[in-house]
């Protein structure tokens, strides 16, 4: 599988800390001669990709000497815990594993999948392949959308990778406003909507589009909710979440065809007419509805 060429061609080389690359050579051993990998984290900084964290593809993972499957629930929670242990928290930047022999080039099912994690960011994924013969080597790719593989030089070390990047949390990171944000930051993320809406495709509707920036005044122009505005097909979307309450909202405005706008809650039939002064009064809390 090969897609149309697109320009994405910076990268130039990827650096392994040396816990990440002591994971990787960890996990090969524990599951020889089966084919295993893992998924890697770290950050991509002016085409050097930093492999920070290496997580193993899980106790409930299936093995055989040609192919694996993940646990892909313990490398989705342990890839979130890992990944906020770090100051500046890491991203998952591709994934690695083992090939039989001396064969290392991807097969049209690593195709599919390196893809799919190539989607996932504008600058593509990094993907490793790992060979014994007989000795352990690494082969690194950079893997663009359009899966023209170029093959990357590899270092391995902590010292190939910015101070900054490998910095851990630490107890000065428990200050309550920041804890308060990032539950905020959590909680708006959760209420939005993610990926496609097929039911509701289209442009965002006239009325809404003029309504866009007078809506953002209004949320700037008061303290009590953190917000978040999505355009969902023809709708806005709209998540709240109080600050320093237990508040939790996501309201839809959409325009009726005879160009009416309303208001709706999210997982509620009813709806009511947009009225900014009612909806001021609604964000400082002095009425309900």
């Amino acid at each position: 599988m090969r897609f149309p060429w697109s320009p994405q061609r910076a990268a130039k080389r990827v650096c392994f800390s040396d816990r990440a690359h002591a994971a990787i050579v960890a996990e090969t051993a524990a599951q020889h001669p089966n084919e295993t990998g893992g998924i890697l984290l770290g950050h991509s900084c002016s085409g050097v990709w930093h492999v920070i964290e290496a997580i193993d593809p899980g106790p409930a993972a299936r093995f055989s000497r040609v192919t694996f499957e993940y646990d892909t629930a313990y490398v989705n929670h342990l890839a979130r815990k890992v990944a906020g242990h770090y100051q500046r928290p890491l991203r998952l930047i591709g994934l690695w594993h083992r090939h039989p022999g001396s064969f290392d080039q991807f097969s049209l099912d690593d195709d599919i999948t390196n893809h799919r994690y190539a989607c996932q960011s504008p600058e593509g994924a990094i993907s490793c392949l790992v060979n014994l013969d007989p000795h352990f080597r690494i082969t690194a790719y950079h893997v663009p959308q359009d899966l023209h593989y170029r093959r990357l030089p590899h270092q391995i070390g902590d010292g190939g990778i910015p101070a900054e990047l490998m910095e851990l949390r630490h107890a000065s990171c428990l200050d309550p406003g920041q804890l308060e944000d990032r539950r905020q930051r959590q909680a708006l993320e959760r209420l939005l909507p993610s990926g496609p809406q097929p039911p509701q495709a289209g442009p965002l509707a006239p009325a809404l589009a003029a309504l866009v920036a007078p809506l953002l005044e209004v949320l700037d122009g008061q303290r009590r909710f953190a917000y978040g505005l999505q355009v969902c097909g023809p709708t806005l979307v709209l998540a709240l979440v109080e600050r320093g309450g237990a508040g939790l909202h996501r309201l839809t405005l959409l325009q009726e065809p005879h160009g009416e706008v309303r208001l709706r809650r999210h997982g509620g039939d009813h709806s009511w007419p947009w009225d900014v002064a009612r909806f001021r009064r609604w964000l400082r809390g002095g009425c309900h509805g």
